[in-house]
């Protein structure tokens, strides 16, 4: 119970942090309503906590209408209703705290409240009240239902976050798929369309028909600047409110269009079509081509793209896909329209919206295709200029003085635009900065009636600004002409800063930054800032056509200034701390100084376009800085998805000359190699300079490399030598450069993996012709097996396998060769497999391998009548697999289609041996590379002792751990294999303090909010696991393992995890007998004629732990048989038969033994789901007992 003392201090210090919650919230001055309704919601809520706070301070001197105990109990609990409003507040005051520094620039505010969350908010805050209310009333029964209904609301926050997780693990695939983000371009351009206009498009019968699927294809061809992207805006804007519609939609840009091609373009369209899907659950099909090429670290073709997405689509009965600026997609209008090709062959529900500016090539393609030309109308010119006028205070001044004005502006420009918005809004633009009426109406008369008239018009008014003006502005639009990537307005401002820092020695400061609006005013409508990212590009792609026309003798030296630029920026005395030691540093780092991504990853971006002869002296400032060169090679280093350790997991003290082989720089790595850096310098994974420069690709480099004498056969940590590294990334050119530099083809890496493997694995049939025609030996095998051959066709790559074979090869006469046609056969690949072996029918028919489970040695105490013929085995079919077995044709089996490595000891080095268990041992190793440590569970594989069961139980570990991602779940980080093929390593996440026993065993028992925080965890996981299908079905401290001090825990040993669903409409029954004695449910150990048995077997087990947690000892026991109770262990377990004895018990609540008996239940349909034993009242109380 809480003492009145201590309850009125907790109400002090939530007062205060209320305080300085509804402070920030007034200070805000963004969120409107919003924010007002949650700050007098807050304000009424502290108010009743400040009377409370009065009646407990009260009551310790006077028992009149003092508070019962059992009421501040309910109030203080540890997940009680004042826990829950200081975490309401601690989130408040942590998104609206104000920001200081750069920090601050770095930031802008904007409201970080959703109508969601703020309704989620004023909900708690409501029943909250009552909450208190009830507390000062003194109403216990009241009180407990109230309880039991904020419980259930905070159930439901506990399925919110696993909402949450289930969200973050589709989100890491969906940015895999694809990284463009259309979405954000769309709310930009909408947002700047004037509201009214564009309803001639909407209205026009034509495009009525192409919304309700009647017309295919619609044509939308128009002039540049005619305003296509924003009436597309609007067409996007119509099309979400067909919610029975499939939509995907495109903004092309002219700046974009290298990165633009076919494939990137389709894998966003099927990014767009899984996020418009009603679940987070992705379908198998994507999947399972993200792990494929995960694998391999490659990206799927235009076929499998293509294939996955008609599958998906072809359930909808019409798919609108809309496209701007078809002109501004690639390189090439013949490229365009392969995507559009491409597009068309999704299926017949597709109905396609695209438009461009007018060209021979699209009106041959789009001949017979419907059309629909776009123009601007003066109609929404007028609305436009209508809407502007009051916004432009000098230009409304002069209207105010002369009304007449008005409309001779609207009049003149609709007529001067010629059908093209960027041309009235560039005129308007011109118009509004005059000094008097004469200079207007002088101005109507001179408006040029060309885009490029009127750009060459803007320069002239940039011109005429006064000089650090006209410097400012000019600067800025040759930044962007230059840029290698889009650029926002922070980076801008931090590259401007450096204009007086580069050289200097200096560090960057506030003061230093100019002011971002300065930045963009200056170029007088010449750019815009896109309102969400920040982002800023020219006005129209016509006018950076026409500027880097005008300033091409400038863009030389602008791109020279950019790289000299970056150089500075990594040298800044801001980083001389050197690298980033945890992910919270490294978050601070990137949002400090947003100008650091781009100076490291494009540094020596320009390639042969840039004298770094000129740069000479900055570049040697920077590659002599080994802290610069650290800190660049972190930030070049980092992972796209954040995850644990995100920051850490790159390889140190990497030398500059590896960093300079990143970029297409010969002449750089010749000049630097002769003042003395080491050809084969190397840093943490032993990438030497030619390793790097083949691996991206860079043919130019690697000539240099091999003429200066590199030695070509190096080899990185992962026994991967330049070769294999050009043949996995699949660039010919410098497959071919390293061929005639006498790069070893036979070259074999552990396991005997050849180059040719690699190529193959890759995808990249070139590649493989080209190793093959220089000798690549077809028939080399694995260690376990596998040949080139039989890798393409379990890959189902048919064109490489059909090649292969043509040239000679022939599928290994082995465990691989014969799995490689089972898998072949498996995906259709039927004439491929009809070529490769000799009877198709028989390897059809046959399984590609039996779906069993495998009994657990730990059963021998239950009786004898309960067992299997075997411990091991569930039937003869087993043991005559098991004496047909041997090990390396074991091993290969369990790593089939895994990605996996080889060579545990070159990797990691063991520190010491954590324990061992029935079937592999735990090892404590840190990676060479990286430093990180981890544990190892190695599982050692002789031709006697592993059999189809035991790499069956292997392979279902690998297999629900790759696919079980959640942050209560031990995480899988490598699978290694032995050079030998006799040990296969687990590499896993470290959980620091050990397993749950060590740490019961240490304390005696756990507290009631030990063990509830346990399990919260417990519960989440295992919540996850059945959802996804999986059961674990060894449930037991040993296999809880503590992360922390703080009891953050990870659910360990899934050797005997099964899954029972693999889709949502089927469903499983186990039968197999296994687990541990004490921790089985009695399911598990019925006869083997009525053992069926599901999810509900981990809801008793995790009870038995709750059990052990809360008292330190367990409920079943063979010690607990006497003749008072003569009962074996199993007897009990069948029968339900345990107590809570005291004392051991007395200090526990009965709530915590009510969710153990529900857990306990005998009967599996009767017993509690995960679920509802994370939405039962203890899990949620402070304490549970009410008085």
């Amino acid at each position: 119970m809480s003492d009145p003392l201590s309850t009125a201090a907790s109400l002090a210090t939530m007062l205060q942090l209320a305080a300085t919650a509804t402070q920030y919230l007034k200070d805000v001055k963004h969120g409107s309503a919003d924010r007002m309704r949650l700050r007098d919601e807050l304000r009424n809520t502290t108010c009743l906590l400040e009377m409370l706070k009065d009646r407990v301070e009260d009551s310790e001197y006077s028992d009149e209408e003092s508070l019962k105990p059992a009421s501040l109990s309910t109030l203080v609990a540890p997940d009680g209703p004042l826990e829950l409003f200081k975490t309401i507040l601690e989130d408040i005051v942590r998104k609206l705290a104000p920001q200081k520094g750069i920090r601050k620039v770095a930031q802008p505010f904007s409201w970080p409240f959703d109508k969601k969350t703020i309704a989620e908010m004023l909900g708690t805050l409501e029943r909250l009240k009552m909450h208190f209310g009830l507390i000062m009333q003194n109403d216990l029964v009241a009180l407990a239902k109230m309880s039991y209904a904020m419980l259930g609301e905070v159930g439901k926050q506990v399925d919110s976050i696993e909402t949450k997780r289930q969200h973050e693990e589709t989100e890491k695939i969906l940015a895999w798929i694809s990284q463009m983000n259309f979405r954000s371009k769309h709310a930009d351009v909408l947002e700047a369309v004037q509201p009214g206009t564009g309803k001639w498009l909407l209205e026009d019968k034509v495009f009525l028909d192409w919304v309700n699927g009647d017309v295919d294809i619609l044509w939308c061809p128009g002039i540049p600047g005619s305003g296509k992207t924003s009436l597309v805006s609007l067409v996007v804007d119509h099309l979400h409110t067909k919610q029975d519609r499939m939509l995907t939609y495109f903004y092309c840009e002219y700046g974009q269009r290298t990165a633009q091609t076919p494939i990137a373009l389709l894998s966003s369209l099927l990014e767009q079509v899984l996020r418009r899907a009603p679940s987070d659950i992705l379908p198998p099909q994507v999947s399972s081509l993200y792990d494929l090429h995960k694998k391999h670290d490659t990206r799927p073709t235009l076929s499998q793209i293509t294939d996955v997405v008609r599958d998906i689509l072809s359930s909808h009965q019409v798919v609108h896909v809309v496209v701007d600026a078809l002109d501004e997609c690639t390189q090439s209008e013949e490229t365009a329209l392969e995507f559009i090709s491409a597009v068309q062959a999704l299926g017949p529900n597709i109905r396609l919206l695209c438009t461009s500016r007018y060209s021979t090539t699209f009106d041959t393609f789009f001949g017979q295709a419907t059309r629909l030309e776009i123009s601007a109308q003066g109609e929404d010119i007028r609305m436009f200029l209508e809407a502007q006028i009051p916004q432009q205070s000098r230009l409304y001044r002069h209207i105010q003085a002369d009304p007449t004005l008005k409309e001779e502006i609207i009049k003149t420009i609709i007529e001067q635009s010629r059908g093209m918005f960027l041309l009235a809004t560039l005129h308007f633009e011109s118009l509004s900065r005059k000094l008097n009426r004469r200079e207007v109406r002088s101005s109507l008369q001179t408006l040029p009636k060309t885009l490029n008239d009127t750009y060459e018009q803007a320069l002239v008014r940039i011109r005429g600004q006064g000089e650090e003006d006209v410097e400012l502005a000019e600067t800025v639009v040759l930044w962007i002409l230059c840029a290698q990537r889009t650029l926002t307005v922070l980076e801008l401002q931090h590259m401007y800063a450096m204009k007086s820092l580069a050289g200097e020695g200096l560090a960057l400061e506030d003061d230093d930054l100019p002011d971002g609006e300065s930045l963009t005013s200056v170029c007088r409508g010449l750019v815009v800032v896109d309102a969400k990212s920040k982002l800023i590009r020219l006005v129209h792609y016509t006018a950076q056509q026409y500027f880097q026309r005008v300033h091409e003798d400038r863009l030389p030296s602008t791109k020279l200034e950019m790289t000299q630029l970056s150089l500075a920026y990594l040298t800044l005395p801001n980083f001389s701390s050197g690298i980033c030691h945890s992910d919270g540093t490294m978050c601070t780092r990137l949002g400090r100084y947003p100008f650091l991504d781009y100076a490291a990853h494009h540094w020596g971006s320009e390639g042969s376009s840039v004298d770094y002869g000129l740069l000479w002296d900055d570049l040697i400032s920077f590659v002599s800085n080994q802290k610069a060169v650290d800190v660049a090679n972190q930030i070049w280093s980092l992972p796209q998805h954040r995850h644990s350790e995100w920051s850490q997991e790159f390889p140190r003290d990497v030398p500059a000359l590896v960093l300079a082989a990143s970029f297409d720089l010969p002449n750089v790595l010749r000049r630097l190699v002769a003042q003395g850096y080491a050809l084969e310098s190397k840093g943490s994974d032993h990438e030497t300079p030619i390793i790097r420069a083949a691996s991206l690709g860079n043919t130019s480099n690697v000539a240099v490399l091999l003429e200066l004498g590199a030695a070509v056969n190096a080899s990185s940590i992962a026994e991967e030598t330049a070769l294999e590294r050009a043949a996995v990334s699949g660039n010919a050119t410098t497959v071919r450069a390293l061929l005639d530099g006498g790069a070893d083809l036979h070259f074999k890496a552990s396991a005997d993996w050849t180059v040719l493997m690699s190529a193959v694995s890759s995808g990249n049939i070139e590649v493989v012709r080209m190793l093959v025609d220089a000798g690549a030996d077809l028939l080399a095998k694995t260690a376990w097996g596998d040949s080139a051959l039989s890798i393409a066709a379990r890959n189902g790559q048919e064109n490489i396998a059909t090649y292969l074979a043509d040239r000679g090869a022939i599928l290994p006469d082995s465990v691989a060769g014969r799995r490689a046609s089972v898998v072949a056969a498996r995906k259709g690949l039927r004439t491929l497999v009809r070529r490769l072996t000799a009877d198709y029918t028989a390897v059809a028919m046959r399984g590609l391998e039996r779906q069993r489970t495998y009994a657990h040695v730990d059963l021998n105490s239950v009786p004898e009548d309960a067992m299997p013929s075997s411990p091991l085995l569930d039937n003869e079919a087993d043991r005559d697999e098991l004496t047909e077995s041997n090990g390396i044709e074991d091993l290969s089996e369990a790593v089939d289609g895994l990605d996996y490595n080889r060579g545990f000891l070159r990797r990691y080095l063991v520190m010491e041996r954590l324990g061992k268990g029935h079937a592999a041992e735990v090892l404590l190793c840190k990676s060479k590379v990286t430093g990180v440590y981890y544990a190892a569970k190695c599982f050692t594989f002789t031709t006697r002792s592993s059999g189809r069961t035991f790499v069956h139980g292997i392979r279902k570990e690998i297999d629900s751990l790759n696919e079980l991602r959640h942050e209560n779940i031990i995480r899988l980080v490598d699978i290694v294999v032995q050079d030998a093929m006799d040990k296969i390593y687990l590499v896993i996440e470290l959980a620091r303090e050990g397993d749950l026993i060590n740490w019961i065993v240490m304390k005696q028992k756990l507290t009631e909010a030990e063990t509830r925080k346990l399990f919260l965890q417990l519960f989440s996981a295992l919540d996850f696991m059945h959802e996804s299908g999986w059961v674990h079905r060894d449930i037991k401290p040993e296999n809880v393992m503590l992360a922390d001090k703080e009891l953050s825990i990870k659910l360990a040993d899934f050797n005997l995890a099964t899954k029972v669903r693999d889709t949502p409409l089927t469903e499983g029954l186990c039968t197999t007998l296994c687990g541990t004695p004490g921790y089985v449910a009695p399911e598990v150990i019925q006869n083997s004629e009525s053992r069926k048995y599901s999810y509900a077997v981990d809801v008793w087990s995790a009870g038995v732990v709750m059990y052990i947690c809360l008292c330190g000892f367990p409920p079943f026991s063979d010690e607990l048989y006497s003749e008072e109770n003569p009962y074996t262990m199993a007897d009990q377990i069948k029968m339900g038969k345990f107590d809570y004895p005291s004392p051991y018990w007395d200090p526990v609540g009965d709530p915590a033994l009510d969710l153990i008996d529900w857990m306990l239940t005998v009967d599996a349909q009767e017993r509690f789901t995960i679920k509802q034993c994370l939405q039962h009242p203890w899990m949620m109380a402070g304490n549970g007992a009410i008085d």
